[in-house]
């Protein structure tokens, strides 16, 4: 018996100290989407690694916007059994497999801080915009997001996608190894 409660409190202890070390050994957050140019359209990119839903989120991001809007575009997506990845037209028409989960409303109505979702229909020269499909990380934390503006369509060469470098930076990679990078060579 003393063996059994000088063990459960060893297990306590550590995950006592754990808990104050602030140490997460869990997995970070992932970004599974990269930005793709398909017959002159954007479109994102997602790598299913495994998952029998996706969802993908495009809004404007504008560095210095202070107005009380965020204009954005959502879809949940179910791709094909087997699928490695899957190609979503942005802001495109909804096809079999999809549901729009974009909708018009007011967060924290009449509260400071409250703003207004509106979905976003086009992308317009002179905004910045963030496509974002993740898992997020331990308390909240984030995978960075493919940033982009209408230029940047014109820079995205076919077989290869824009992706997340850090929170403010992109690169360019094919897309098989961002699918590879993402899911593993599985």
């Amino acid at each position: 018996m003393t063996r059994l409660r000088a063990g459960a409190l060893t297990i306590v202890a550590v995950l006592g100290l754990s808990g104050l070390s602030g140490c997460y050994l869990g997995p970070d957050p992932i970004q599974f989407a990269a930005l793709a140019v398909v017959d002159g359209k954007p479109t994102a990119f997602v790598a299913v690694c495994g998952r029998s839903t996706v969802d993908v989120e495009v809004y404007r991001n504008d560095k210095d916007d202070y107005t009380n809007t965020l204009l954005t575009w959502s879809v949940t997506v179910a791709p094909p059994d087997r699928a490695r990845s899957v190609d979503v037209e942005l802001l495109g028409a909804v096809r079999p497999g999809w549901r729009l989960t974009t909708v018009r409303h007011t967060v924290d109505e009449g509260q400071p801080g409250s703003f207004e979702v509106i979905p976003l229909t086009a992308f317009e020269p002179g905004h910045r915009y963030a496509l974002d499909s993740s898992d997020p990380g331990p308390e909240g934390s984030s995978a960075p997001t493919v940033l982009f503006t209408v230029d940047d369509l014109t820079k995205v060469p076919d077989g290869q996608v824009l992706v997340p470098e850090d929170h403010d930076h992109s690169k360019l990679m094919t897309r098989e190894a961002f699918a590879r990078d993402r899911c593993g060579a599985g």
